[in-house]
């Protein structure tokens, strides 16, 4: 399995619109070939918000990095004219 993570910073204007983006993403994420799971995580003091889609395989989840596949997208998060989002990717070694 395959992890794909996405931070970004939001300062103080809070996480509303980049929550609606991930709500209004996630069912076609779902509907994806290898989507394994969703997570979004906020940290209110820092301003940081971060998302982690789970994928079975490599070539699915660099189907959605490269912007091929509907689902959970970092355009998403451009839009909303916070900082330019970090995207990294890892291989999940130990799920509980």
């Amino acid at each position: 399995m395959f992890a794909r993570v996405i931070t970004v910073e939001t300062g103080t204007e809070g996480f509303g619109d980049l929550v609606e983006v991930a709500e209004h993403q996630l069912p076609d994420a779902r509907r994806r070939p290898g989507f394994r799971g969703f997570f979004l995580l906020t940290d209110e003091e820092t301003g940081k918000l971060m998302t982690i889609s789970l994928w079975e395989t490599r070539e699915q989840m660099a189907e959605v990095a490269r912007g091929t596949a509907d689902g959970i997208h970092d355009r998403g998060i451009e839009t909303t004219g916070r900082t330019a989002p970090r995207l990294e990717t890892y291989e999940v070694k130990m799920q509980a």
